[in-house]
């Protein structure tokens, strides 16, 4: 009752197994990336606690807290990340409310990128696109990139 020469009876290695979808295990990473990311810049965050929640985190930008929703991208097609701007209800994509959230953060893991966009910039939209680094003129979400000075903004879109 030998195993067979380089056989495992059918199972998978544990080293290639997983327990989750690589693209919930891409918003777990992204969502520690912002933790990390937030935390160094001086925000403080919350956590909400169970999964009724549209947003993954509170952050307290001075007197303000605001309800953050994390998105992660790393898919490129066309010369353009896409990332998914969407939650779902009985798996019908539906796009984020002004009531539901204040900002979306999202990560872009090849460029080490964040962008830090109002709600009102994702209303009504269940993707967004995005030009890597070294396309400024032509990334219509450039002055988003890296602007953190918005969470500490009285009403979170100031610019300058």
């Amino acid at each position: 009752m030998g195993k067979a020469k380089g056989g495992s009876r059918g199972r998978t290695p544990a080293s290639e197994e997983s327990s989750a979808p690589k693209n919930a295990q891409q918003g777990e990473l992204g969502e520690l990336a912002f933790l990390h990311k937030a935390t160094s810049l001086g925000f403080a965050l919350s956590l909400p606690y169970g999964h009724i929640h549209r947003y993954d985190f509170v952050v307290e930008g001075g007197r303000n807290l605001w309800r953050v929703q994390v998105k992660t991208g790393a898919y490129m097609k066309d010369g353009l990340y896409y990332v998914n701007i969407r939650r779902r209800t009985h798996w019908k994509p539906q796009a984020y409310t002004q009531s539901e959230i204040d900002f979306v953060v999202i990560y872009i893991i090849p460029e080490e990128t964040w962008y830090v966009l109002p709600v009102r910039e994702v209303v009504g939209r269940t993707s967004l696109r995005f030009r890597p680094r070294g396309h400024p003129h032509l990334d219509i979400y450039a002055h988003y990139r890296e602007a953190w000075h918005l969470l500490r903004q009285p009403d979170g879109i100031v610019f300058g």
